[in-house]
């Protein structure tokens, strides 16, 4: 993506502002060094703001503008890294600036209504003793949890299309063990153990070694893939932009936070027969334990991991606050939602390479 760099900052943001383009001018603002400044002498630039983001969200959710639906997911992503950014960086002063968040909910509403409306109604019979089932028949039933893109990996793709499929799998693998993080904060004391599980796997039960972080580094590094400063995000659309938000959603937004528990039962949930396949096609290119130890270590954890998502958090929640179930029940489908919609986008990639 790029900038106006030839041109003074207030110049820039004058540009940016009428330019049309959301992403860019989230960018800008989240990582402007003077931001009140610019609104001192930008004052109509909270109602310009709001008026280019409902005319975005129109065509994205609207009209099926692809091309806006990057805009907003782009704009949505920027937003979120402020919730990541360096402490001293200026996207971390503008964390919190209302302007930004009033954009931000304006953005998730839009996008949410869409993904409801492409579910359709749900089940409203969901209670505590039937939500885990529910929500299995929710994944199993789904085409994400048998997309052909691993049948594809398992026995066709070339050296050069897992290749592919590492990178484009390093944003949301190296973001894991915050976001398991995320959901600690603000739990409910009886999930706090199954949670607190999650991220001792994460971090290796306490070995630098074997981490996952650095279990998935490894494996790049093996394989002389070099990691970008953004974890080749930059390689989404908007399909694998919207799976990523999916997940910062409800990690960084308090009232979506039912949401993100289920979009990480349904994670759990999907890794563990996805993975196999694709420890099969890696080990038919030549790829050996060592190298498939993060993959290949999901495959049995992660089924213990979707069993202690599913009852010793969900249903506690369930139990304890039972409107929460909708919410939870509505995060899985966005997750197997912006999955499959990745998957897709990614399978046609690949068959590119």
């Amino acid at each position: 993506m790029s900038f106006y760099v030839s041109e003074d900052k207030k110049t820039r943001q004058n540009r940016s502002l009428h330019s049309g383009m959301l992403d860019d001018i989230i960018y800008q603002l989240v990582n402007d060094d003077d931001l009140q400044g610019f609104y001192r002498d930008n004052p109509d630039a909270k109602v310009q703001l709001c008026t280019l983001a409902e005319n975005r969200l129109k065509a994205a959710y609207g009209a099926g503008d692809f091309s806006a639906q990057r805009e907003i997911q782009q704009a949505l992503f920027n937003l979120y890294q402020t919730h990541l950014a360096e402490p001293l960086s200026s996207a971390s002063v503008n964390q919190h600036d209302p302007v930004l968040i009033f954009i931000r909910n304006k953005l998730e509403a839009g996008w949410l209504a869409y993904e409801r409306e492409r579910y359709g109604t749900i089940n409203d019979s969901l209670k505590e003793d039937n939500i885990v089932q529910q929500l299995r028949e929710l994944w199993s039933s789904h085409i994400a949890s048998h997309h052909p893109l691993f049948d594809f990996l398992a026995t066709e793709a070339s050296e050069q299309q897992i290749y592919y499929f590492f990178k484009s799998d390093s944003a949301l693998n190296l973001l894991f063990f915050d976001l398991v993080s995320m959901t600690l904060v603000g739990s409910l004391p009886e999930t706090r153990g199954e949670i607190s599980h999650n991220l001792w796997d994460e971090i290796g039960e306490g070995s630098n070694e074997f981490t996952h972080v650095n279990l998935y580094k490894d494996l790049l590094s093996r394989r002389g893939i070099k990691l970008p400063e953004d974890h080749y995000a930059h390689l989404y659309d908007w399909q694998g932009l919207a799976g990523y938000n999916a997940f910062m959603l409800g990690g960084v937004t308090r009232q979506h936070y039912y949401k993100f528990i289920g979009v990480m039962a349904m994670t759990e949930l999907l890794d563990p027969s996805q993975y196999e396949k694709l420890v099969t096609g890696c080990r038919r290119i030549g790829l050996t334990d060592r190298d498939v130890h993060y993959y290949s270590e999901h495959i049995t954890v992660d089924i213990g991991h979707a069993d202690g998502w599913l009852n010793n958090v969900i249903v506690p929640i369930a139990r304890k606050f039972p409107k929460s179930m909708e919410e939870v029940f509505f995060g899985a489908v966005l997750r197997l939602q912006t999955c499959n919609d990745y998957y897709d986008s990614l399978f046609e990639k690949m068959k590119n390479i």
